[in-house]
C-alpha cells in the first residue's frame, strides 16, 4: 500500500515538472518574440533633402499692411497702384528732406554753411555747404533766409526757422506787472490870494 503511494506521488511530481518546464520555456519564447518586436528596425540609408532657400525680395512691412488692407476676393476691391523704382526713390528722398529743418545760416572762414536738424531729434545736426548733399539732395545756394535744393532737376527751397520769442515764466507769488496808462503833465499853478471885501477894512482906509 505504501509503494503504491510513493509512485503515485513520484508520477504527480514529474507531470509538475514537466508542466513547468513547458510552461517556463512558453514564456521564454513569448519573451523573446516581445523583444523582437520591441527593438528597432535597421534604418536604411536615405538621401538627405535640402530645404529650399528663403530669398528676401524686399518686402517691407507696409506692402504686409497694404495686402491686409485690400484683402482678395472682397467686393470693390481695387488694385495697388504700380509706382516706378524712380518715382518710389524720389519719394522717398522728399520725405527724407521734409524731415530736416533749416535752423541756422552762418559763414564759416568765408564759407557760408547751412545749419540744419532733423525734426522730433533735438540732438540730430547737420552742417552743410554749398555743393553738398544732405538726404539726396544737393546744396545749391546758401541765402541770408533760406536756402536752395535741387535733385534730378527739381528745386526745393527751404526757409530759414525763426525762433520763437522766449517768454519769462511769472515769478511765485509775485504779482505780473501792469502797465498804467500814461499820465498828462500838469504844472502846479499858484494859489491867488482872494482879496478882503470887509466893508469895515475899506471905510478905515
Amino acid at each position: 500500500m505504501n509503494q503504491k503511494l510513493i509512485r503515485l506521488q513520484l508520477l504527480g511530481c514529474g507531470a509538475l515538472t514537466l508542466l513547468l518546464a513547458a510552461e517556463w520555456s512558453y514564456s521564454q519564447f513569448s519573451l523573446n518574440q516581445l523583444q523582437t518586436l520591441l527593438e528597432p528596425r535597421g534604418q536604411t540609408d536615405s538621401p538627405v533633402e535640402e530645404l529650399p532657400n528663403i530669398t528676401d525680395n524686399g518686402v517691407s512691412a507696409e506692402t504686409y499692411s497694404d495686402i491686409v488692407d485690400r484683402p482678395l476676393f472682397v467686393e470693390g476691391r481695387k488694385p495697388l497702384a504700380d509706382t516706378s523704382p524712380s518715382e518710389s526713390l524720389q519719394s522717398q528722398d522728399s520725405g527724407q528732406i521734409d524731415d530736416w529743418e533749416l535752423i541756422g545760416v552762418y559763414d564759416k572762414g568765408d564759407k557760408p554753411t547751412a545749419l540744419f536738424r532733423k525734426r522730433n531729434e533735438a540732438k540730430k545736426f547737420s552742417k552743410i555747404t554749398e555743393e553738398q548733399s544732405i538726404s539726396g539732395w544737393l546744396l545749391k545756394q546758401i541765402q541770408a533766409d533760406h536756402v536752395l535744393l535741387q535733385q534730378a532737376g527739381q528745386e526745393k527751397s527751404v526757409i530759414l526757422r525763426k525762433p520763437r520769442a522766449q517768454i519769462k515764466p511769472p515769478v511765485p507769488g509775485k504779482p505780473p506787472a501792469t502797465s498804467r496808462p500814461p499820465q498828462p503833465n500838469t504844472v502846479a499853478k499858484p494859489i491867488e490870494p482872494v482879496p478882503n471885501e470887509n466893508p469895515e477894512n475899506i471905510n478905515d482906509n
